[in-house]
């Protein structure tokens, strides 16, 4: 693999310019190791549903927006695209929510079809949503003609049934009476002839007939048709009909849920709507101003980067001793003499402490005071090394300025990025809607949990949940009879003696049930190796990244910052060399970081399993945390050498191996200058990008509050319910927009320190082919003819 094979051009001092492939064996496993990506995704892609995620999947089992069959019948609901709950007040209980029966439909019922409880009984189809007819309730299959299978809008046609017989009519028909009004009208009716009104009668009431009343209003979000519940649904639906539930609107749970989908839910809505109108201010808040205000920042580092520097370090100077003071009154040592008397009366807190406080302000205090003493001691110590962290900021500004295409090559590793997530976010969507689909069943089946209307009124003619049983005669319709039933009051899976069309028949009749998809152990396998691939292929485009700035910065460096001796496109240069030859390298280093990571992600979750033994056992919550953190420590310090080892890459051409000990040899022998530069650059470039952020936040929150975006009266279409939401976009993408352009200025810095250390450690501390700004700190020769009587030397 070469690892650390010595040549002629490993020996070459300076920049190597002629260079031979590297870790070729890692490439290949690297392209081997997609090969398997691309077959997972043609599995996926096969036998994965991405209707099941963007649609979803109702209470049947059957995928809304697609054809499904079931049972050799096909149910067309490529129109059907919108999840709507049949009886939405199931919604109103936490525990009843993944139990709510659902169907797939064409749209969302809105204000005109809504059957409103001021209106009972309501009288048009469109105000009923019903079960899918193939599955309709009470045996009606087959009773009405004309009938689409996957129709859910049956009910006009109820009235065309003739010859009811229903044992529970009778009861049913005195409930009726007792309600007064046009429903003892109806029951009157029914009493002399049992048509079909019978069945549209109980379908007035949630959960009692074959149809459901579109008794609250819907908003598609999603496609979801989410109720809109007004704050006084309960006591409005339980007034009208009977009364009888005046003590659910009390329900503490019943009053959290209304407030919830009232407000919480109605107002996200708003706030989403309001990006579309804020689009504007999004691209001109969050993407030019932070494209703007980012070169504008770069400007000034390249020019005014010393005063920013010291301005820093003073900054931070002045911060220690002024929390040294601080502390030091607190503790009532200062404040005693008049002056400090003075001083404190004119402060607009009183900060004085009680006299028992004292003492432990006493030693916060002292040590306050060494930490201020310590930053001050570092600061006078390091005054030399500051100066080389100042001129490599000035060095690496120049650098840039050379050559400003630099600043824009991290567009493609970005695109590349959101390519890969976009990639596997829809090959890991399509393998979840390949699981195998599971029946879930209630742990206790004597009771549900739903807040259904039929729980609280004298109207209902529901079987009990626990004996509930799906009857012969429906299973006939499909030809199938004698199904063998799994007992449904068991916790977890249930029906899993039956067919897969049979799970999704019976438990979708089975109120106490959902079903889920879940996947097998060949698709977890096959998601671990999904999920490294992103790990691995991320990293990879990071190193590619780190490898090519690091190439075009190391061509100034190498050539004193003469223009005139760099290639003419050193960015496509040096992108060149990373591709032809380092790839294998770059997929080396990302695979050691890839394996931490995936590590890491497998001990999160060992984590979550094992919370209840670890909230039984304190010594094995505390192994797994000092794990954990081990593991933390392990790749953030594998980044660091990586990182450095890039660069030692981009310079002298070498394997991962071979720059990775050079590199961690630099860093050891230059652990002071390279710690005071880093973190010089680090604050600097962190000030940045929140400058930038904050700058452009301010942008955007004076463009909402222009007319345009505040009056609804003359601007309705752009109007803003709230300007939060859009002014926190704005300021995320500009952090986002920084991050590109400081990673090109930080990589810069980090290469010029490294390039330096490594120029000083090769001329025994008199570096050779440093900038002329780095060469006036360290007293080396300032103009270019020394500089060349020095390199021939």
């Amino acid at each position: 693999m070469g690892c650390c094979g010595d040549d002629d051009s490993d020996t070459k001092e300076g920049f190597v310019v002629k260079r031979r492939c590297r870790d070729v064996l890692c490439l290949l496993l690297f392209i081997a190791f997609w090969v398997g990506m691309f077959l997972i995704c043609g599995f996926a892609f096969k036998n994965g549903e991405p209707n099941r995620i963007l649609y979803g999947v109702d209470s049947f089992g059957m995928t809304c927006g697609s054809k499904n069959k079931i049972f050799n019948v096909t149910f067309d609901l490529t129109d059907s695209k919108n999840m709507y709950w049949l009886n939405p007040l199931d919604l109103l209980s936490a525990s009843g929510v993944i139990y709510a029966k659902t169907v797939c439909s064409a749209g969302c019922p809105g204000v005109l079809q809504q059957c409103s409880v001021d209106s009972l009984p309501c009288t048009t189809g469109s105000q009923f949503t019903c079960p899918y007819y193939r599955f309709a309730e009470d045996n009606l299959y087959g009773l009405m003609s004309g009938v689409p299978d996957a129709d859910i809008t049956y009910w006009e046609d109820l009235a065309s049934i003739r010859n009811i017989t229903d044992p529970s009519a009778i009861s049913f028909l005195t409930k009726l009476k007792n309600l007064g009004g046009v429903f003892a009208t109806t029951a009157s009716q029914l009493e002399a002839n049992l048509s079909g009104l019978y069945y549209q009668t109980q379908s007035q009431f949630p959960g009692n007939g074959p149809c459901y009343p579109n008794v609250l209003e819907t908003t598609p979000f999603f496609y979801r048709c989410f109720p809109k519940f007004p704050p006084n649904v309960t006591s409005q639906i339980t007034a009208t009909v009977s009364g009888a539930a005046a003590k659910a609107v009390q329900n503490e749970d019943v009053k959290n849920m209304i407030k919830h989908f009232d407000s919480a839910s109605q107002k996200w809505a708003r706030y989403v709507g309001d990006i579309s109108r804020g689009v504007l201010v999004i691209v001109i808040g969050g993407l030019i101003a932070s494209l703007v205000l980012s070169l504008l920042w770069l400007i000034i580092l390249r020019y005014l980067g010393g005063i920013m520097v010291w301005l820093g370090i003073l900054f931070i100077n002045l911060c220690c001793i002024g929390a040294c003071l601080f502390t030091w009154v607190k503790a009532g040592y200062i404040g005693n003499s008049g002056v400090g008397e003075d001083i404190l009366d004119k402060l607009p807190v009183e900060i004085n402490p009680a006299q028992s406080e004292q003492k432990t302000w006493f030693w916060i205090a002292i040590g306050a005071s060494v930490v201020a003493g310590l930053v001050l001691l570092i600061t006078l110590l390091c005054i030399s090394r500051i100066k080389i962290a100042i001129a490599c900021v000035k060095v690496a500004s120049q650098a840039v300025g050379s050559m400003p295409s630099i600043i824009f090559f991290p567009v493609l590793p970005f695109i590349l990025e959101v390519g890969l997530v976009i990639y596997w976010i829809a090959v890991t969507a399509l393998m979840y809607s390949s699981g195998d689909l599971t029946a879930n069943c209630r742990p206790n089946t004597t009771a549900t949990d739903n807040f259904s209307f039929s729980k609280f009124t004298n109207v209902s003619n529901l079987d009990s949940a626990a004996t509930f049983n799906p009857s012969a005669s429906l299973a006939g319709s499909f030809n199938n009879s004698g199904y063998n039933l799994a007992p449904n009051a068991t916790l977890g899976n249930c029906y899993t003696n039956v067919t897969t069309d049979q799970r999704a028949f019976l438990c979708g009749r089975d109120p106490n049930c959902y079903l889920s998809y879940d996947w097998n152990n060949k698709l977890k396998y096959a998601f671990i190796y999904h999920f490294f691939g992103l790990l691995w292929t991320n990293q990879v485009i990071v190193g590619f990244t780190c490898v090519t700035i690091a190439g075009a910065i190391a061509h100034f460096y190498w050539s004193r910052g003469d223009s005139s001796n760099m290639p003419a496109f050193p960015v496509l240069s040096s992108l060149k060399n990373t591709v032809l030859y380092h790839m294998g390298s770059i997929c080396f280093a990302a695979f050691i970081i890839a394996v931490i990571q995936l590590i890491r992600a497998m001990l999160e979750y060992l984590d979550r399993k094992t919370k209840e033994i670890q909230e039984q056992n304190k010594v094995a919550e505390w192994a797994m945390c000092c794990i954990k953190c081990c593991m933390w420590c392990l790749e953030q310090i594998v980044k660091f050498i990586n990182r450095n080892a890039y660069i030692m890459i981009a310079i002298k051409g070498k394997g991962y191996c071979c720059s990775a000990i050079q590199a961690v040899k630099l860093i050891i022998s230059n652990a002071l200058r390279i710690s005071v530069v880093n973190l010089v650059a680090d604050v600097l470039i962190f000030l940045g990008k929140v400058s930038v952020a904050a700058a452009s936040g301010v942008v955007a929150y004076a463009m909402t509050e222009a007319k345009y975006y505040t009056s609804p009266e003359e601007h309705p279409d752009t109007y803003l319910y709230s300007p939060v939401l859009v002014i926190a976009i704005s300021v995320i993408i500009a952090f986002v927009v920084a991050e590109i352009f400081f990673s090109v200025y930080e990589m810069a810095i980090d290469t010029i320190i490294l390039a330096f250390c490594e120029d000083c450690d090769a001329n025994d501390g008199h570096p050779k082919f440093a900038p002329e700004l780095l060469m006036e700190v360290m007293g080396g020769p300032k103009d270019k003819d020394e500089a060349a009587k020095a390199q021939q030397g």
